[in-house]
């Protein structure tokens, strides 16, 4: 009997491993941040502009049944961000100073994992389209933000200098408030939200385009609250399985 349950066993797992697919895929990434006010009723100041990320992992489709219904997940390295120009209200500096800008790139390097029902529709054997939707977590491994500041010092007959400073902060995993011009940097430890996704496979290359928000706030500072918006663009390799065949 037990010889028997082995068999049974090995033989489910041989029909399930069957129906996974395994590849390789990776991209590029269009990034920016969602903002919210910091104080209610009050602008942020805070202007932002995408900037270009990328990511790269393994991915992994897991039939449903015959009629194109699927799960779709991957695990990648995944980088987004934005390009922020602040005007941060007069805020105290080094060396009796005053700042009132700054213009940083701010990068954040996850690890990120989707978990997307998909559907895929066979317009010939060679090509497919597809499309999917579903919630991500994402764990945030690094961050840093690169630029300059701006403001003045006041000379003893009323008069002022303008002056700039760089910017190159270590990102830290961490919550609380942000300030560049400090040397502080802070990041939420995760990034919780949802994607779309849609494109087309040929053989065995898929090409994807995917939307995805996150619902975190993922960066904050004094007057505003920061969390992830991206366009990703994506090319896998399915290395292992297949899909299935619908039935005649």
């Amino acid at each position: 009997m037990k010889k028997i349950m082995i068999c049974i066993l090995c033989f489910a797992a041989t029909r399930s491993f069957g129906q996974v697919k395994l590849g390789i895929m990776g991209g590029a990434t269009t990034a920016n941040l969602w903002q919210t006010d910091g104080y209610s009723g009050l602008g942020t100041g805070l202007s932002s502009w995408p900037i270009t990320g990328y990511h790269g992992g393994v991915e992994a489709e897991i039939d449903l049944n015959s009629l194109g219904l699927m799960i779709e997940t991957s695990l990648s390295y995944y980088q987004y961000g934005s390009h922020l120009a602040n005007s941060l209200g007069f805020l105290p500096g080094p060396n009796n100073s005053t700042i009132d800008y700054s213009e940083t790139n701010l990068k954040i390097n996850t690890l990120r994992l989707p978990i997307n029902l998909m559907y895929k529709y066979s317009i010939t054997d060679k090509w497919k389209v597809f499309a999917g939707f579903g919630p991500y977590i994402a764990k945030t491994l690094s961050g840093t933000e690169k630029g300059y500041y701006k403001g003045f010092i006041q000379n003893p007959d009323g008069s002022y200098n303008v002056i700039y400073g760089g910017i190159d902060n270590k990102a830290q995993i961490s919550s609380g408030f942000s300030y560049a011009p400090g040397g502080t940097t802070k990041l939420a430890s995760f990034d919780i939200g949802a994607n779309v996704l849609f494109g087309v496979q040929y053989k065995k290359f898929k090409f994807a385009f995917n939307y995805n928000r996150g619902f975190t706030q993922v960066y904050r500072n004094k007057y505003a609250n920061t969390g992830n918006f991206a366009w990703s663009y994506t090319v896998s390799y399915m290395i292992f399985g297949h899909d299935k065949k619908a039935p005649l």
